[in-house]
């Protein structure tokens, strides 16, 4: 798939967008870390209107604080395991892919799986954030070691699922999970669920921002898509490929769409009002 350059979506597109949906490792973050012109950026696109909502492949409680913290409308973690926002009198609220005691048995299947990932990929460890997760198992590929090859990264997500497991890869991590969730799946409901917004009209008002191949299945699903640049070095990894991609990297990235959007929404507006 040909991705078209940021400055190619048309301005009316852009125009009539009421959010973003954005990935937060290597997307909004900038080699792990957040930046004053990425969380300006939301500050900036959430004064014009806009929701921006995170969907993360990272672990449930490490990922919690940024929904103050970021401003963000609301947080999907675990690439879908869960999400949280506030409601309108600021209390937290949630949704889980199942049940307390039906997550407490998977993690008991996921913890004895590790023995297996560890007899058979010995150099293959346990992601550090892995006591934060409710929902799957994270395996190290790529953050605090090189990241691995292709073909070894094929032969992991392999014995995840010939252990009847679910897999899914991003940029850092490895996941394998009992039940088949996704970033897309959770996305779906809580726009629909929390914001009122059906999927007819997040397809055609929302934009997804990511970078790696957990982000697939928001690419797969929503026609407005756009990687940071730094997507062309996973795009062997996915076949579902964003629609743009930006000129910069990273949390960089981020911030040009932002910019692209509101400036966009500026230029109708004063057309409007010629």
């Amino acid at each position: 798939m040909n991705m078209q350059a940021l400055a190619d979506w048309p301005l009316a597109e852009r125009s009539r967008l009421g959010g973003i949906l954005t990935d937060i490792d290597d997307t909004f973050t900038t080699h792990g870390k957040l930046t004053v012109a990425a969380l300006d950026a939301v500050s900036r696109v959430r004064a014009a209107g806009l929701k921006v909502i995170a969907v993360t492949g990272r672990p449930t409680y490490w990922t919690l604080p940024l929904l103050r913290l970021c401003s963000f409308d609301a947080v999907i973690a675990e690439n879908g395991a869960s999400a949280f926002w506030l409601d309108s009198s600021g209390r937290q609220q949630s949704l889980f892919y199942a049940d307390a005691q039906t997550r407490q048995q998977h993690r008991q299947r996921l913890q004895a799986f590790a023995l297996t990932m560890q007899q058979h990929f010995p150099d293959i460890h346990i992601a550090e954030d892995a006591p934060q997760r409710v929902g799957d198992l994270a395996f190290d590929i790529g953050e605090n070691i090189a990241p691995i090859p292709l073909p070894r990264l094929q032969a992991v997500a392999a014995l995840i699922q010939a252990e009847g497991l679910y897999a899914t890869t991003s940029s850092i991590h490895a996941h394998a999970s009992v039940m088949p969730f996704s970033k897309q799946s959770m996305s779906h409901r809580v726009l629909q669920q929390v914001f009122g917004v059906d999927d007819e009209t997040a397809r055609r008002q929302y934009v997804f921002i990511g970078d790696s191949a957990n982000d697939a299945s928001m690419f797969g699903h929503y026609p407005l898509t756009v990687g940071v640049a730094n997507v062309r070095r996973f795009l062997d990894r996915f076949d579902a490929h964003p629609a743009y991609v930006t000129q910069r990297e990273y949390g960089a990235g981020f911030v040009e769409l932002a910019d692209a959007i509101l400036d966009a929404r500026q230029v109708v507006q004063i057309k409007n009002k010629q």
